[in-house]
């Protein structure tokens, strides 16, 4: 090749050269990978599939509730969609501890500890959120090596029972987390519930008696209908107070559903002010209740403790239900997670692909000996048209050598 270019020709020439020692090699290489593919674990995936998260009926706060996500865990969420709290738990240390406790995980892939124990399960487990909004776990379980028939069972089987462990613990956490949910509401609501019959009691005690006192006060209709729309916007503001004191338990004042009520209640207050004093007014006239302000003297003493008993009475008839299914939803004990496939045991193993891995080793031989070609041609030629550069990289790999690392010069 003196005073000529290299070409690629030259290349191919020793590879030809080269044939026999490439087959010969990767063959060996090859088998090599195929007996090895043999022997080595194999691993088994099996997976479920679970529905999203439905909505759930109920009262007011109920239903309000039950589609917050869980307060005190940190774990995020939009209100109506506990698929985020469905992920948190099954990503949960908590549930990893469970798994590895119940399938004795650390004697089995021989982890020094929990961590490790909790870095290998990570990395059998993937927690998929479909286009369709279902939830699918996977779970990849691996024999050992040189296994047998018996432990490529055991590991079909483990593959499966960790992957229905999984969605049990998930409904079993769940239910804990939405019964403590429903304690903590009730407890609120019972507090109110109790402080509204002693208001309600208080204000029947002193309607009794002024009318053994006074007697009786004809009221005319116009004036019964002004204090029942009174008593029903108080009883809607007091409704919407108790609705954020709970939603302020597991949300922040700036969530979008805490600032919805909070506006509604402002709203609902002004209202009651306007209706008070009488200044609301629809289509340029006066509304149809007259105000309180503008009631007889005679009569305004009655009119402010029928007014009281009718506003606890409208509470009462808000808070009882309320109060009565949060009793009913503390004591819940259903099921919560819907499942739409359950694992089943994996009849073909998912790895190894010991096609791919004697093509990709068949692969890996023939670009040893195109690199190798490609430094014989560049080193012949290097030889040849720049003599003193070759004997100059010669020593320097001669002495790359580990046996003339300390060899004096």
């Amino acid at each position: 090749m003196t005073g000529e270019k290299i070409r690629v020709v030259d290349y191919f020439t020793i590879l030809v050269k080269w044939r026999k020692q490439i087959i010969i090699n990767g063959f060996i290489i090859c088998l090599i990978t195929a007996i090895f593919s043999l022997i080595m674990p194999r691993s088994y995936k099996a997976s479920t599939t679970i529905l999203p998260p439905a909505e759930e009926g109920g009262l007011g706060l109920s239903s309000l509730l039950n589609n917050l996500p869980i307060g005190g865990l940190g774990l995020g969420g939009m209100v109506s969609d506990e698929t985020n709290v469905y992920l948190a738990i099954l990503n949960s240390r908590t549930v990893a501890e469970n798994i590895i406790n119940k399938f004795d995980l650390i004697k089995r892939y021989k982890s020094e500890n929990m961590e490790e124990a909790i870095r290998t399960l990570r990395a059998m487990m993937a927690i998929e959120l479909n286009d369709d909004g279902t939830l699918s776990i996977a779970v990849k379980a691996k024999t050992p090596y040189f296994a047998g028939k018996k432990e490529e069972d055991e590991a079909r089987n483990l593959a499966k029972d960790m992957a229905n462990y999984f969605v049990s613990e998930l409904d079993k956490l769940n239910r804990k987390l939405k019964t403590q949910r429903a304690q903590n509401t009730r407890i609120f609501i019972e507090k109110r519930y109790k402080q509204n019959l002693a208001d309600l009691a208080k204000a029947e005690e002193a309607f009794k008696d002024f009318q053994k006192k006074h007697g009786t006060i004809e009221l005319t209709e116009q004036t019964k209908a002004s204090i029942t729309a009174a008593a029903e916007l108080k009883a809607q503001i007091i409704a919407k107070e108790i609705e954020l004191g709970v939603l302020k338990k597991y949300v922040s004042n700036t969530h979008s559903e805490y600032i919805r009520k909070q506006t509604e209640l402002n709203e609902l207050k002004q209202h009651y002010n306007e209706f008070q004093s009488g200044a609301k007014q629809t289509g340029g006239a006066m509304d149809v209740f007259i105000p309180l302000k503008n009631l007889p003297d005679l009569g305004i003493e009655y009119v402010r403790l029928y007014r009281e008993l009718q506003i606890q009475e409208k509470i009462l008839e808000f808070i009882m239900p309320q109060y009565e299914q949060a009793k009913i939803n503390e004591k819940k004990d259903t099921p919560t997670v819907q499942v739409l496939d359950p694992a089943v045991a994996p009849i073909k193993r998912s790895s190894p692909k010991r096609m791919f891995m004697v093509l990709g080793a068949g692969i890996f031989v023939l670009f040893l000996f195109i690199i190798a070609a490609y430094i014989k041609v560049n080193a012949e030629y290097l030889g040849e048209e720049h003599p003193e550069q070759y004997r100059q990289w010669s020593y320097v790999l001669h002495n790359l050598k580990p046996t003339q690392w300390f060899k004096k010069e």
